[in-house]
C-alpha cells in the first residue's frame, strides 16, 4: 500500500511540476530579452548586401556622432542624436516575436545572436527581392 502511495505522490508532483511551466520556445523568457534591449543605449547602423555579396553595397551609421537608438516600453525604438534631441521620423515599431525573430518597422528579422541573458549586439537580417537587410544594434 505505501508503495501504490508513493508512486500515486510522486505521479502528482510530476504532474504539477509539467502544468506550471510556461510555454517558451527555447526556454529564454521573452521579458528578459525585451528587458535587456530596453535597457541603455544602442548604435545603429544598417546595411544592404546585393545577392550574396560579402560586402555591403551600403552601410549607414544611423546614430552618427554621439546619437544612440533606444528600445522604448511603447514598442517603438527611438534614435536620438549627439545633443539627445529625438527624430520622430525615425521611430520604428517594433515586437520581439520570439528571442530569433523581431518584427522591425513592419518587417520581419532574423536575430543572428542567441540572447542568453545580457547582450551587447544584436544583429537583425532579412532576405529582400535584391539580397539583404541588416540592422546592427551595439552598446
Amino acid at each position: 500500500m505505501k508503495k501504490i502511495t508513493s508512486f500515486f505522490l510522486l505521479g502528482a508532483i510530476a504532474l504539477l511540476s509539467f502544468a506550471s511551466c510556461s510555454k517558451t520556445r527555447d526556454g529564454l523568457g521573452l521579458d528578459t530579452v525585451r528587458n535587456n534591449a530596453r535597457t541603455g543605449k544602442w548604435e545603429l547602423t544598417r546595411q544592404i548586401y546585393l545577392a550574396n555579396a560579402a560586402e555591403p553595397a551600403s552601410s549607414e551609421h544611423l546614430t552618427a556622432g554621439a546619437g544612440w537608438a533606444e528600445f522604448k516600453s511603447d514598442n517603438k525604438v527611438y534614435i536620438y542624436n549627439s545633443s539627445g534631441v529625438e527624430d520622430p521620423a525615425s521611430a520604428k515599431t517594433y515586437s520581439f516575436l520570439d528571442t530569433k525573430t523581431i518584427l522591425y518597422g513592419g518587417d520581419q528579422f532574423e536575430i543572428q545572436e542567441n540572447l542568453a541573458g545580457s547582450f551587447r549586439r544584436m544583429t537583425l537580417q532579412r532576405s529582400t527581392t535584391t539580397g539583404r537587410e541588416v540592422y546592427i544594434f551595439q552598446r
